[in-house]
């Protein structure tokens, strides 16, 4: 009888730890986090890889993935002066009534020379929609009923100015993000729902023109 109970015990434990760590990633019964999703890239599952993006001055376009930005193979894109698919992907394991939209922003990469928005290059869906920016420069996908999933954009050449830009889903004005402060992962808050983005995203994709 007595080792019935503690092995009763022993499994009643086990599901309480389990429990607690599924909260944790996705807020089940923690009111605080029934409305808070993530955003973030897609890279073949491993996070913290990097993605880059050329297009060549000829239009030719390529991409690739890997451990760092100068890792991986390239693949080259069928679309001339346009960059393969950047996949943006949804976390959220709940369907709503609302329909949430994350921002991201696609800014100068360091030094390089300046590209403008709408002369050197435009943003598009995947079907080669042009998406327009906000007041503040921000860009924006909507996620229908909160359902999870992937969205891909991409990156249009429009001149010959050479340069390197930086996509995000975390505001670069605002710095470099701290895992350890949550309101610096923080992508979109309304009344209704707050997405964060990933800190191991930051600057890590990378569209050049050669």
């Amino acid at each position: 009888m007595k080792k019935i109970l503690y092995i009763c015990t022993a499994m009643f434990l086990l599901l309480g730890v389990t429990s607690c760590e599924k909260d944790n990633v996705w807020g089940d019964g923690l009111p605080e986090m029934e409305h808070v999703y993530y955003v973030g890239f897609y890279k073949t599952n491993v996070n913290t890889d990097y993605l880059s993006y050329e297009i060549a001055a000829d239009g030719l376009a390529r991409w690739r993935f890997g451990s760092s930005a100068t890792a991986g193979t390239w693949a080259n894109t069928s679309e001339v002066n346009v960059t393969g698919p950047i996949p943006l992907q949804f976390h959220s394991e709940r369907v709503r009534t609302y329909n949430p939209v994350n921002y991201f922003w696609v800014t100068n990469n360091g030094t390089s020379s300046t590209l403008t928005a709408g002369k050197d290059y435009s943003v598009t869906t995947e079907s080669g929609a042009t998406i327009t920016p906000d007041a503040q420069g921000a860009y924006s996908v909507t996620w229908e009923q909160a359902k999870k999933g992937i969205q891909n954009i991409k990156i249009k050449r429009l001149s010959s100015v050479k340069g390197s830009l930086k996509v995000n889903v975390l505001d670069p004005a605002k710095g470099t993000p701290n895992a350890s402060d949550i309101t610096t992962t923080v992508n979109n808050h309304t009344n209704d729902y707050e997405i964060r983005g990933f800190t191991f995203d930051y600057n890590k994709v990378t569209v050049t023109f050669n």
